[in-house]
């Protein structure tokens, strides 16, 4: 064999093998994409909001549109009012703003998808978690302001008990949750 014949024998065995690991990488990549399709994702919205770009990138606080969470069982989606307050200068014509805008005139609640959900048969209130004992919501719902789509949280009775006890609070169940 001559050394022209024995480079392009090896410059085919270079192409093959880099195919080769490519071809590899991307069957890895797609089992891994359809193996675990949007592995610690919520669901996602009819409109698309994200928690990184305002809690996050923003610094908006969370009371600011979670306004009930001090004095309510639930802390509550924002009115859209509060999300015109910003985005009636702030990019108006993004096609999720102009989407969120005809539900808002037409009055026409956005579907959203739940994320969280406390039983009827728990009492739940924020405020003596954020009021009295100090806790940051990251506590508890994770580092939303890392998010950009919400991922839910199942509050199990374990972690709330192994919390109360971390914290000398209240475990008795009639008076704690279940009154």
């Amino acid at each position: 064999m001559t050394e022209n014949g024995r480079s392009r024998r090896k410059e085919l065995i270079r192409w093959v093998a880099l195919f080769g690991v490519t071809a590899a990488m991307l069957a890895a990549m797609l089992y891994l994409f359809y193996r675990y399709p949007g592995k610690g994702i919520g669901p996602q919205q009819p409109i698309y909001f994200s928690h990184r770009v305002h809690a996050g990138v923003k610094e908006i606080d969370c009371r600011f549109c979670h306004p009930f969470v001090e004095r309510s069982r639930k802390a509550g989606i924002p009115e859209m009012e509060k999300c015109f307050f910003c985005h009636k200068y702030v990019i108006p014509d993004h096609p999720q703003i102009v989407r969120e805008r005809e539900h808002y005139e037409t009055r026409n609640p956005v579907p959203w998808v739940r994320i969280y959900y406390v039983p009827d048969f728990v009492k739940f209130m924020h405020q003596p978690h954020i009021r009295w004992a100090g806790l940051d919501c990251s506590e508890c719902h994770g580092p939303v302001e890392a998010m950009d789509r919400l991922r839910p949280v199942e509050f199990q009775m374990e972690f709330c008990i192994n919390c109360h006890r971390q914290r000398d609070a209240q475990i008795d169940c009639w008076l704690a949750c279940h009154h």
